[in-house]
Parts: C-alpha cells; sequence; structure tokens
C-alpha cells in the first residue's frame, strides 16, 4: 500500500511563486544535467552512444550560471531529480532522469538535497527561475508481471498501485495511452494508478513538498497525454507554481484540449511544421501561417497557452538534417518573435548537431563553454531583442497577439508589437532576395532596426505601411522600431537617429493576420516513440 513516506519537507524559506504572468517576460535554457556540466573543471570522456552517466551534477550547473546568464536567459530547466533506476539496462543507464524508481529520494549521481537547494539559491540570487522536470506516469523496471516485484519502489510499492499490465498498442485510444504501460519487456515503464484517491492524494502532498523544499519556481510536467486530463488541476494547485506540460503530438486539437487543465503546453504541433517549412529552400513557408491560425482556434490562449521551442532531449538536433545555417538561425528565431514562452535546448548556441537520442545529448564541457561563438553571440541578440520588445513601454508585448503580417511560400513576417520577425528559408546560397512586407502594422516614416544585423541596418515604413526587406544569404531579420533602442547599449548610434520621430508608436489595430489557412498538415509523428525517448 501506500505509504506517507515523502521527501522530508524542510519548511525554511519559501518559494517565489512564480506564475504563469512572471513567466511569460522569462526565457528557459533546458539542459541535462549529466550532460551540461561536472562539479570540478577536469572535463574527460563522454560517449552519447553508451548511454552511460557521465557525472554531470547541480554543482556543475552552478558553476557555469554565468554561461547561461550571459546568452540572455532567466530560467534554468533541470532534468528530473528523483531517485532512478541503477545499474546498465538493455538500453543503458537512467543519466537522463526518466526512470524514476523512488520518489521519495533524490538521484544521488547528481548531488545531495543541499546541492539542489544551493542551485536554488544560486539562481534566486541572480533573479532567475528554476524548473524542475516532473514525472508522475510511471516508475521503471526490467521485468513486467508476474515476475516484477513492486516492493522496488517508493512510495507506490504494491500491484494495486498500478494499472493493470498491457502495453500500449494503439495510439489513438486514449484509454490504452492513460492506462497502459510505454516500453517493452526489456524496460518497462510501470503505469501508476492515477485514478486512485489515495495516490492522488499522495502525489499533491509530494510535489506541494517538493516547491517548497527546493524553492521551485516551474514545473515541466512529463508525459502529460499518458495521465488522464483531470487529474492535473489539482496537482498543479498544490504545487502552486508555474506549468508547462510536455503533449507529444502533431495534432493542434488534440494537443490544445491540455490549455484547459494547465497554463501552457509546449508547441509539439507547430514545431513539427517549423522543422517541414526550413527543411530546404524548397520548402513551404505557409505551414507557419497555418500553425499560427490553427494554434489560435484549438489552444486555451491561442499560443500564448504555449513554450516555443526548437530542439530539445527527445529528438535530433536540428543541424544533424539542415546543414544550412541560416535556416537553423531562422528556426530558433521564430521561437522568439511569437506568443509563446521561447526555450533553447543546451548545444544549440554550441551548434551540436547529434542526431536521434541518444547522439542529441552530448556533454557541452567539450566547448569549454566558449562564448566566442556564432550561435552563443546569435542567441543573445534574440534575447536582447525580446527583452527590449518587453521592456518598450508603448507596447504590451506580452498581452499583444502575434500575427501573420505578410507570407508567401518562401517568406513570412510576425507581427507582435513592437517586434517584426521576417524569415526567409532561401538558404545561405541564395543571392540577395527582395521582398515587400505589404501589412507591416507601423506608421508611415517609423524606422525600424535589424537588431539580428552586424550593421543594425535600418529602414523605414513606406507611406502606405510596407515595409521592403532585402534577404542577405538568407539571414532572418528581427526588426524593432530604433525608439524602442533608446537607452540600452543595442544598436546605439541606430536607435539615436531615430529618437525625433514622433509617429513610431504602433498604428492600433494594424496587426491582421494574413495566414493562409488553406495547407494541409501532413502528419509526421510515429505511433510513439521508443520509451527511452519519451520525457
Amino acid at each position: 500500500m501506500i505509504r506517507n513516506t515523502l521527501i522530508a519537507a524542510s519548511l525554511v524559506g519559501s518559494s517565489m511563486a512564480a506564475q504563469f504572468a512572471d513567466w511569460q517576460q522569462r526565457s528557459i535554457y533546458q539542459l541535462v544535467t549529466d550532460r551540461f556540466a561536472k562539479a570540478t573543471n577536469d572535463g574527460g570522456a563522454c560517449d552519447s552512444a553508451a548511454r552511460q552517466y557521465c557525472g554531470g551534477t547541480w554543482q556543475g550547473i552552478i558553476n557555469h550560471l554565468d554561461y547561461i546568464q550571459g546568452m540572455g536567459f532567466d530560467a534554468v530547466w533541470i532534468s528530473p531529480a528523483m531517485a532512478n533506476i541503477e545499474g546498465n539496462t538493455t538500453y543503458g543507464a537512467a543519466y537522463h532522469g526518466y526512470w524514476p524508481v523512488n520518489y521519495n529520494a533524490l538521484n544521488s549521481h547528481f548531488g545531495t538535497e543541499d546541492d539542489l537547494k544551493a542551485l536554488s539559491d544560486a539562481l534566486h540570487k541572480r533573479g532567475m527561475y528554476l524548473m524542475m522536470d516532473i514525472i508522475v506516469n510511471h516508475v521503471a523496471a526490467t521485468a513486467t508481471p508476474p515476475s516484477l516485484t513492486y516492493d522496488q519502489f517508493q512510495p507506490f510499492n504494491t500491484a494495486s498501485d498500478f494499472h493493470p499490465f498491457c502495453f500500449i498498442q494503439d495510439y489513438q485510444n486514449q484509454t490504452q495511452v492513460e492506462q497502459c504501460w510505454v516500453g517493452d519487456s526489456n524496460l518497462a515503464l510501470a503505469d501508476i494508478n492515477t485514478e486512485d484517491p489515495n495516490i492522488v492524494s499522495t502525489y499533491n502532498t509530494w510535489i506541494k513538498n517538493v516547491v517548497t523544499t527546493y524553492n521551485v519556481d516551474g514545473l515541466r510536467l512529463d508525459t502529460v497525454k499518458h495521465v488522464r486530463q483531470d487529474f492535473w488541476p489539482d496537482f498543479l494547485s498544490s504545487a502552486g507554481v508555474f506549468a508547462v506540460g510536455e503533449v507529444l503530438d502533431d495534432r493542434y486539437n488534440y494537443t490544445g484540449a491540455y490549455t484547459k487543465v494547465m497554463d501552457t503546453v509546449f508547441n509539439y504541433p507547430e514545431w513539427f511544421n517549423l522543422i517541414k517549412a526550413f527543411l530546404n529552400p524548397q520548402a513551404d513557408m505557409g505551414l507557419l501561417s497555418t500553425s499560427v491560425d490553427l494554434t489560435k482556434q484549438n489552444f486555451k490562449n491561442g499560443a500564448m497557452s504555449t513554450v516555443s521551442f526548437s530542439e530539445n532531449h527527445d529528438n535530433a538536433r536540428n543541424p544533424s538534417g539542415i546543414f544550412d545555417p541560416m535556416l537553423i538561425k531562422s528556426i530558433i528565431t521564430w521561437t522568439f518573435g511569437g506568443d509563446g514562452i521561447p526555450t533553447l535546448y543546451y548545444g544549440q548556441e554550441a551548434g551540436y548537431s547529434g542526431g536521434n537520442d541518444p547522439m542529441n545529448r552530448e556533454a557541452l564541457w567539450f566547448t569549454s563553454y566558449s562564448t566566442d561563438v556564432t550561435y552563443y553571440k546569435f542567441i543573445t541578440k534574440l534575447n536582447q531583442a525580446r527583452k527590449l520588445a518587453l521592456a518598450d513601454k508603448t507596447a504590451k508585448f506580452v498581452s499583444t497577439s502575434a500575427e501573420v503580417a505578410s507570407s508567401t511560400s518562401h517568406h513570412i513576417a510576425l507581427s507582435k508589437y513592437p517586434m517584426l520577425t521576417v524569415l526567409t528559408n532561401s538558404g545561405n546560397s541564395s543571392a540577395n532576395v527582395q521582398w515587400t512586407i505589404n501589412n507591416s502594422g507601423f506608421k508611415s516614416g517609423v524606422t525600424l532596426v535589424d537588431v539580428l544585423s552586424d550593421a543594425c541596418e535600418t529602414v523605414q515604413v513606406a507611406s502606405d505601411g510596407s515595409v521592403p526587406v532585402t534577404f542577405k544569404a538568407g539571414a532572418p531579420k528581427v526588426y524593432l522600431p530604433a525608439t524602442s533602442l533608446n537607452s540600452t547599449s543595442v544598436c546605439g548610434a541606430k536607435a539615436q537617429a531615430g529618437t525625433g520621430n514622433s509617429s513610431s508608436a504602433q498604428d492600433s489595430g494594424a496587426f491582421h493576420s494574413q495566414a493562409a489557412t488553406s495547407s494541409v498538415i501532413v502528419s509526421v509523428l510515429a505511433c510513439a516513440l521508443a520509451f527511452f525517448a519519451l520525457a
């Protein structure tokens, strides 16, 4: 039976109790704890293919917070902290943290309770947030019934604490998705019976204690679609902090339904279209216009109910299949220019190109945490641009809904005042490409500055509100009014040039979606990922 042997809650201190509105001001850096940094700077080998622990720790993260904050990130999402299955399995060790066995203990490979508290404290001293990855769907086992012994798990340690054994066969059958088990006979993820009121009560007490003990500011919820929807509201109320759910699916209506029971979800449907739109110069950018419309139609608050991402630990890194750096930059830029909270997966700033799991979980210490590299500098500019937009007193950036101002099959302009994100999939081998954005949303004569360009190139809005754009080698553009840059170190001279322009405010009601809604969404989602990649 369930025992009340929960993680001891040291009620000293209090969480920052960060809520949705607080997180909307943030950008998130996701890392794999075991692969980000060691407590000592001795480096060392780490073979991703071996699927073994490489020695990353919470203390290692503390040691390199300057590296993360220097890029402009003010929230850090760490791997699940609970104790995982020990030893080697058919699919390697549980270095990633997604094979829990004991909710009452921490993963000692990552450090001690004091180390995790120290990480939380270190982040908060910098004004940064801690996001903890949480699993409630399952525990991991190397056997299945009747051979499975349940007393190895805590606090759920009898057969009645779990759904009857069956592996998911049909991912279109929601009952199977929620009550059957993920995995196979080599490593099964035993599905916890979250319909049982005693288990629900235990979980609600547990998450409250975890948030309090470690001063957690937000939760990333793993395998959300494998747990009944009505479990989540009370669980999250007990947590008392912001949460984002992982619903790995390409259907907008299916994924959007979960925004009714939690703050946000990762916008997986958009991610599938984002990758396809920039796969090569022949791809169709109309997929992104369609995505904007479908997200608005199917998510509680449109894309404001989402966290945007371009890579994560479950999918091959984009440079493993997209070899044009301008397309890679454009993919990342999209996630910063819209309504979702932007998230970056560690290693993107270093240009890592690992393929499918486990090759996409490389050790970062191989880079020596260099900040003098192209993508690190580029991502720093994206964070600066977003923070400038947030700080613009003439705008309501967070509450302004992003709209597609103009689009073609190869170009798109996304307006979220005061930011105008302009992208092409023409690639870096293309000559200069001319395009006119017909519905920019800005008044005539406003000076716009491309804050991503090295020279901080400017353009003036034409008398009809249009903006002429020249794509140079397929480079993405993020425009801000020159007045938004006043009193900042970003494009200083260009900002001063725009201070005399009194018509730089947003033209009220000027943002109208031009998105085409006739694009057909082609499903590329497999029925299920391998269980070791579900996270």
